[in-house]
């Protein structure tokens, strides 16, 4: 998966004949941060320019990504307002672009990120509408003001349940800002996900319909992750996230044809029970307990390798639990000196991830790092112990894997996502009072992460 750059789109901006010398009919750009951002969490990038023509998912289907960036004001009709005096640099053709592929990419299951401006289109998409000019409500704090260049800097609180929480691992965030419009009624099928000390909504984010839709990744925050992220690994793990998900959605399978590809993500591949995976597992555990020493409150082997008479990808699967995800430092850092590779999940705001690999790329082990007692810990220790003791369903789990494996050879991801409706049926029956009968998954506690066995 690593080796595949994912193709994101960002919708540029106006530039009038005055932007550029020797551009006497002006053009379209993006500012060089946000592409450079873009380009150190390992992405390419492609600008689409305003009023382009033509049927919007049909626009978006050469990328895996979409990037909705700062600039002027969103045309207040679009959200049952007047203009007033405060209004500035309104593009409707770009109004209308932007709101066009959001709707798409979300339809698509494309991953968004939508930045300043682009936070304020989510939410008039989605039916919401905008505060017009910040200043003249009593008890704002400075939020920078767009047309005179100054910026703020400030701070915000971080829902711990959300995408952002999954993304950042911050409680809160330290933001530059410069925006003088903001979130008033968040629209449908949004969630705010952040605040300013003076209460205005700073971050929001689209709602799974359900709770295994981890494919539903679209974020808006409100403040410039870009002007600070080269130097605060906070801000810039939003562009991590958003590349992480487009790659995501990138190497999965597609429809054969032209342009499309089998999958280009590692080969799934299971292995028949293996007597020695035990073994393993004694010597990642010893390796985690070196490393982090009084920060595990308890350690085990869980994932399908931890099953006898189960077949599995030969990748030890190890459950570290800890009293805190955060900071993410505390704990990251001592694994990556241990050799354990960090994978920013930005899906799971209950679990991370790191995996350790031979120098050739091999997967050898995933470490899923958690809260102990809390729900990512107990679904997984309930699953394995209930399949270790039900040898049937152990048997119909086993057999849909090979199954899978088969037919979503180079597609981990779709491989693991088209487990989950035997997987919610058996931890139905793991949890108490779950009796002997399967479920349709709406009692779900929560969505697995893409990373999951």
């Amino acid at each position: 998966m690593d080796g595949y750059r994912p193709l994101l789109a960002l919708v540029g901006y106006h530039l009038d004949e005055t932007r550029v010398a020797r551009w006497p009919h002006g053009g379209y750009g993006v500012p060089l941060p946000y592409i450079a951002r873009l380009r150190a969490a390992g992405a390419r990038t492609a600008i689409v320019p305003p009023g382009e023509r033509g049927d919007p998912e049909e626009l978006l289907d050469p990328f895996d990504g979409l990037v909705l960036v700062g600039g002027g004001d969103v045309e207040p009709s679009r959200y049952g307002a007047e203009a007033g005096e405060h209004v500035y640099g309104v593009e409707p053709d770009r109004d209308a672009t932007e709101v066009d592929l959001l709707l798409a990419a979300d339809r698509l299951r494309m991953p968004v990120l939508a930045i300043c401006r682009g936070m304020q289109v989510l939410n008039v998409a989605f039916g919401g509408t905008l505060h017009r000019h910040l200043p003249s409500i009593d008890g704002m704090l400075p939020h920078g003001v767009p047309t005179e260049g100054t910026e703020s800097m400030h701070y915000v609180r971080v829902a711990p349940d959300s995408l952002l929480m999954a993304t950042t691992r911050a409680e809160v965030l330290r933001c530059s800002s410069h925006h003088h419009q903001g979130v008033d009624r968040i629209g449908e099928e949004l969630a705010p996900s952040g605040w300013s000390d003076d209460g205005l909504i700073e971050a929001i984010e689209v709602v799974p319909r359900d709770h295994d839709d981890w494919t539903r990744w679209i974020v808006g925050i409100q403040w410039h992750p870009e002007d600070t992220a080269e130097h605060d690994p906070d801000q810039q793990a939003f562009f991590e996230a958003v590349v992480n998900m487009a790659r995501i959605r990138g190497s999965r399978e597609t429809t054969p044809g032209p342009g499309r590809h089998p999958g280009r993500i590692r080969q799934v591949e299971l292995a028949d029970p293996d007597p020695d995976w035990p073994t393993r597992f004694a010597e990642e555990e010893a390796r985690i307990r070196r490393a982090l020493g009084d920060l595990v409150v308890r350690l085990d082997h869980v994932g399908s390798t931890a099953v006898p008479g189960l077949p599995a990808k030969p990748v030890i699967d190890v459950q570290v639990s800890v009293a805190s995800l955060v900071p993410r430092s505390a704990w990251r850092d001592p694994l990556v000196a241990a050799g354990y590779r960090y994978h920013l999940d930005p899906t799971a705001p209950d679990r991370e991830f790191l995996a350790r690999e031979t120098d050739g790329g091999a997967r050898l082990a995933n470490v899923h790092v958690c809260v102990a007692g809390g729900d990512w810990e107990r679904r997984h220790l309930a699953f394995r112990d209930h399949l270790r003791a039900h040898p049937d369903d152990r048997d119909a789990y086993g057999l849909l894997k090979r199954e899978l494996a088969e037919r979503h050879a180079h597609d981990l991801h779709t491989y693991t996502q088209a487990k989950t409706s035997l997987i919610r049926t058996i931890e139905h029956r793991a949890s108490p009072g779950g009796g002997s009968h399967g479920m349709d998954g709406r009692d779900a506690p929560k969505r697995d992460a893409p990373t999951g066995d």
